[in-house]
């Protein structure tokens, strides 16, 4: 399990008014595991487990910059874990997520590799 954050920016309210929030997404991913058919000494195996993404917290930002909510912060807060866990479990969220992983991925990889080179 790993855990990984992206910045998104959110649509909510009515769609005529292009009402948005943008915040930052901190979700944990699980990578799942691949479909045996029969194990080593032929007994049968087992299915596959699908990769897996968790909603963890979202936070409000504005411009770039972290925006905490002044007044009802508990429900605000709420609303935009609501929202937020709604927008990652969609198709363009689960996109985006696995993007940010396989980026982070990517990043882990070549930091290592750097590491390795210096010895």
């Amino acid at each position: 399990m790993s855990t990984h954050k992206l910045m998104a920016t959110l649509p909510h309210g009515d769609p005529d008014l292009g009402a948005e929030i943008e915040c930052q997404i901190t979700f944990s991913y699980t990578r799942g595991r691949p479909a045996v058919m029969y194990l080593r000494n032929g007994d049968p195996g087992y299915p596959a487990d699908p990769d897996e993404i968790e909603f963890m917290s979202a936070a409000p930002y504005c411009n770039g910059k972290p925006s905490p909510f002044l007044d009802y912060a508990d429900l605000k807060q709420e609303w935009l874990d609501d929202l937020a866990r709604d927008w990652l479990e969609s198709e363009d969220g689960v996109s985006e997520a696995m993007a940010t992983v396989d980026a982070d991925d990517d990043a882990a990889r070549d930091y290592a590799a750097e590491l390795r080179a210096d010895r």
